[in-house]
């Protein structure tokens, strides 16, 4: 091998073609001396090369007339959700990088992964933008927030400090997540800039991460110590993996899991 060997985050996105031309020649010297690398992004390609295959076709066709008749009916509270799921597996699906879903398809831990990103998703979306009431619990009662959450999640959970990574807490609330609680703490940089940590409680999953994006937004999830977290804001890739990693040192887990983009 020459040179550093790249991290999950630039192969998959050299795969997507994503890298500048300095990074990219640094991902292919390193994949012509490591075999075995450059057969997993052969295999990336090829995963994402048949999900176009399958899929292209599909969203080419004409919208059918019943669906355009919906859209101009008011949206219901359900109909907006249904979309947005949607959205969302339509980006898990037809990413160049989707192997990892594709493999895990029949997995019932999937749909909790996809509800999971999406919880997180919209509650960042609700609540990043209010200006005088964006949590419930302000950062100055942390001790009673952390209690009050821990209490009602039935496991202890505790807002990690990321002031070394420019971001200080604003404080939290307690959310719904399908039939359970959750929680959500919020943090802002000096730019103002928000960013939300998502807590519920799960069976257990892969702790490698995985990043979902909508829009301008990206979450990027995995789980430790009986957690689904996310981590969720409009922030690059490599910003949110670095916070990632510092939360998940901070709770007790090896973040040296590998990395997928879906």
């Amino acid at each position: 091998m020459t040179g550093p060997r790249p991290t999950e985050v630039e192969i998959n996105a050299y795969v997507d073609g994503e890298l500048g031309p300095e990074t990219q020649a640094q991902v292919e010297r390193h994949l012509g001396a490591e075999a075995e690398d450059a057969r997993r992004v052969a295999d990336y390609r090829a995963i994402g090369e048949a999900l176009h295959a399958l899929y292209d076709p599909v969203m080419a066709e004409p919208v059918p007339a019943r669906l355009l008749a919906a859209t101009e009916r008011p949206r219901s509270a359900v109909l907006v959700w249904s979309m947005r799921i949607a959205a969302v597996l339509a980006l898990l699906l037809v990413g160049g990088t989707g192997g990892w879903l594709l493999r895990q398809s029949t997995s019932d831990g999937v749909t909790a992964e996809i509800a999971l990103a999406r919880h997180a998703i919209e509650a960042h979306r609700l609540y990043s933008v209010e200006v005088r009431h964006p949590v419930e619990v302000a950062a100055d009662e942390e001790a009673h927030m952390t209690t009050w959450l821990s209490r009602r999640l039935g496991k202890p959970i505790k807002p990690p400090a990321l002031a070394g990574a420019g971001f200080r807490l604003v404080g939290g609330r307690l959310l719904p997540a399908d039939d359970k609680p959750a929680a959500q703490f919020m943090y802002e940089n000096a730019g103002g800039q928000r960013l939300t940590l998502y807590f519920a409680v799960a069976a257990g999953g892969d702790t490698s991460y995985r990043f979902v994006q909508d829009g301008g937004t990206q979450a990027l999830f995995w789980y430790i110590d009986g957690f689904g977290c996310a981590l969720t804001g409009e922030f690059q890739r490599q910003d949110l993996m670095a916070i990632a990693r510092e939360i998940y040192r901070q709770r007790g887990g090896d973040s040296g899991g590998q990395t997928y983009t879906w």
